[in-house]
């Protein structure tokens, strides 16, 4: 028996038991919304019918990992010194439940949409190369940060059915910008973006740039998934 053991359930037992499969809304955070600006916190959080499983990772005068059922706290432990086993678990969880979000709509983003026209096409040509500057521009910025220790990632990503409203997204928060890809139910992609520039996360009123995709669904998806993918890469804990 481990020393995790002795004590409650081992953390890597609840690591290997922790799945995003069939969950309707998922959280992933790196350093969001803290209120102690010296704490690093890596959070996951995974909705299914009435039940919740949450993970926080939390560094401060010590790593401590809090692993909560609901509101129930079902196992808190301090991290020993260059735990590699567990990091490695703890990063394996945040890509999983990153990557079920993404695949989740993978189906929704090749189903055609009827009624397209010509004038839809160009109109989204010229939304896709906008994406395209742009998320390019939250990459480069992304990769300035991995060896730069003094740089703290602050992001989030929210996906599947909002709570509040039922709605089916995809979000994701990176630096300034607050990203929103909508799945609606007559298979119309609604894409909209907020600048927080200067205004803190949310506090944005009018959106940046909006855009209701039709035929190049597709595309936008390979967009969001390549810009989570680099997100979840910079985010691991190390």
């Amino acid at each position: 028996m481990s020393f995790f053991g002795m004590f409650g359930k081992d953390p890597k037992d609840l690591f290997l038991s922790f799945n995003p499969m069939g969950s309707h809304w998922r959280v992933v955070t790196w350093n969001f919304d803290l209120n102690d600006p010296s704490l690093r916190r890596w959070t996951i959080e995974v909705h299914a019918h009435n039940s919740a499983r949450i993970i926080h990772w939390e560094k401060g005068a010590h790593e401590e990992l809090r692993f909560f059922e609901g509101t129930k706290l079902e196992r808190k432990r301090r991290i020993p010194q260059n735990d590699e086993e567990l990091k490695a678990l703890m990063n394996l969880s945040i890509h999983s439940t990153l990557k079920y979000g993404v695949e989740v709509n993978h189906e929704f983003m090749v189903t055609p949409v009827p009624g397209a026209t010509t004038q839809d096409i160009q109109t989204e040509t010229k939304a896709l190369l906008w994406i395209q500057a742009t998320f390019e521009t939250l990459s480069r910025a992304l990769d300035g940060m991995k060896n730069k220790r003094e740089l703290i990632l602050t992001g989030a990503c929210f996906s599947g059915k909002v709570p509040e409203s039922g709605e089916d997204v995809l979000r994701i928060i990176a630096f300034n910008l607050d990203i929103f890809f909508y799945m609606r139910p007559d298979f119309t992609l609604q894409i909209v973006v907020f600048d927080d520039k200067n205004l803190g996360h949310g506090e944005a009123k009018s959106p940046t740039f909006q855009q209701i995709i039709k035929v190049t669904k597709p595309q936008f998806y390979d967009e969001i998934t390549k810009l989570l993918h680099k997100l979840a890469q910079v985010g691991e804990i190390s």
